[in-house]
């Protein structure tokens, strides 16, 4: 008798726990985020192309989808893409390190950021706190991606 309620008792928590984890809100990309003005002066519509929201370390980040426009001498230009799909005519550039990776947005392949080729598409992750473009959410710290230059003002 003593077995059965215990194993009763850790099947009832099990089913709790596992309740818990699925009933967590899933996050809004314009209700649960506040952009930096940094990063909306230069992509205004950053929450109409986010794509999720990640709590990792206790920091926002949000995820984009972008397709790589040009690949060349460590310079990698992306136009961010909406919800939909389609280029929301905000191209940026970015300088990178050798070391740096990019992730396809279908397969999730993680491919050398030299090897990514025009017109493949990307995930890319920015943090809540700060501008910046991480192959990842949680980098503490970034020398892999830095704007150079952003075409949002032409």
């Amino acid at each position: 008798m003593k077995a059965t309620v215990k194993l009763a008792t850790a099947v009832l928590i099990g089913i709790s726990l596992t309740a818990v984890a699925e009933g967590q809100p899933k996050l809004n990309c314009t209700k649960d985020v506040t952009y930096g003005k940094e990063f909306l002066a230069k992509f205004p519509d950053a929450g109409s192309a986010c794509q999720e929201v990640k709590v990792v370390q206790g920091e926002k980040w949000v995820r984009f989808d972008a397709q790589v426009k040009q690949n060349k001498d460590n310079r990698l230009t992306v136009d961010l893409l909406n919800k939909e799909g389609n280029h929301t005519g905000n191209p940026m550039t970015f300088t990178y390190t050798p070391d740096a990776t990019l992730t396809l947005e279908k397969n999730k392949v993680v491919k050398a950021a030299a090897e990514v080729k025009k017109g493949e598409r990307v995930m890319v992750w920015v943090p809540e706190s700060r501008f910046g473009l991480y192959a990842e959410p949680g980098a503490a710290e970034s020398k892999q991606f830095k704007l150079v230059s952003d075409d949002s003002t032409k």
